[in-house]
């Protein structure tokens, strides 16, 4: 039997394929195929998502797809190289970005994010590394302001956290997952999450303490919550009210203890 010529597939078809190929083996591997695959690269539809870390972060979220998660962790030591490659890819898409997920360890640059706003507006989700200046943090905060269609953001500082969640508030009417991975919430926080996010479907705040009363406050204010996780957080007891209040939830994860499908 003869084999299939890889050259001649139709190129509408081999861009949908390139799209969850991952843009480690765009970069790498594809363009050295053939004439017809390395010209596909140049179609920006390939550079939609662009993931530089196979971290669990918001595995819940409907809209992230790991099937296409690449593994760069041997260039997010080096931020030029990290930033020159982000702006390759980002001038690729031509505004069609729509994820972005950096490495935990990737150290970003104060000007980044806001040069990431102005060019992909079609943002939809973002995932940053645990350790941002404050600079870079409020740079976030404005910035979501550009990013009408995000749905879901992982945030692992409190700082400007709250100007973030009043700019998705006013800003962002699809958002529905926010994950914060700090070492407490305080009430503030926990106000802002419950007065401003009520539609928002899936929250993880796991290993963040929270205290009982800022938890019922969250409860209370997010009522169309499907997925909520507060694994291994610290300072909440447990009663009739909080279980009660979360009994609607389809999954519910505290402690040791699951409650869902």
């Amino acid at each position: 039997m003869e084999g299939r010529d890889w050259n001649e597939l139709p190129v509408h078809c081999l861009v949908e394929i390139l799209k969850r190929v991952g843009i480690e083996s765009l970069v790498q591997t594809v363009p050295l195929v053939c004439k017809s695959w390395y010209e596909a690269t140049f179609y920006p539809q390939c550079w939609q998502k662009l993931i530089f870390t196979k971290s669990p972060c918001l595995r819940n979220s409907k809209c992230f797809d790991y099937k296409i998660v690449a593994s760069l962790d041997h260039i997010n030591d080096a931020d030029d190289v990290l930033e020159a490659f982000l702006q390759f890819a980002i001038r690729r898409s031509h505004g069609l970005v729509s994820h972005i997920v950096f490495h935990p360890k990737s150290r970003l640059k104060q000007g980044q994010i806001a040069w990431i706003a102005q060019r992909c507006p079609s943002l939809k989700l973002l995932v940053l590394p645990s350790y941002l200046s404050y600079v870079i943090n409020f740079e976030v905060s404005d910035s979501i302001c550009k990013w009408k269609d995000l749905e879901a953001l992982q945030v692992a500082s409190l700082i400007g956290l709250k100007k973030t969640i009043a700019n998705i508030s006013k800003n962002c009417q699809n958002f529905k997952h926010l994950s914060v991975y700090v070492p407490r919430i305080d009430g503030d926080v926990a106000l802002a999450i419950g007065s401003q996010l009520p539609k928002i479907k899936t929250l993880d705040l796991q290993f963040s303490k929270i205290e009982r009363n800022d938890l019922v406050v969250i409860l209370k204010g997010c009522q169309k919550l499907e997925h909520l996780d507060v694994r291994e957080c610290k300072g909440i007891a447990y009663d009739d009210e909080i279980l009660n209040l979360a009994r609607s939830i389809r999954v519910f994860r505290h402690e040791g203890f699951y409650f869902g499908e």
